[in-house]
């Protein structure tokens, strides 16, 4: 998961094809540390992370995950 179009540009060109995928994220990414759970999962950014994850954003069942891995990639600035 990567901030950004731009972002995204640069882990397409460093990942291996066969073993990485990559997902841009839409604008800024939600704090989940600071809004409630009902505002976490009415995000359509949320929803579709799950999505392409394979799991259900409202459900602790992890069985169908799609990845053993997933990495975050944003930068540190507070905008």
């Amino acid at each position: 998961l990567v901030e950004g179009d731009s972002a995204g540009g640069s882990a397409k060109q460093a990942r291996d094809r066969e073993y990485q995928a990559i997902m841009p994220l839409k604008g800024k990414i939600l704090n989940t540390w600071e809004v409630s759970s009902d505002e976490v999962l009415a995000s359509q950014e949320v929803h579709d992370i799950s999505v392409a994850i394979g799991i259900d954003p409202d459900s602790d069942d992890l069985s169908q995950l799609r990845y053993g891995k997933i990495c975050i990639l944003a930068d540190a600035d507070s905008d």
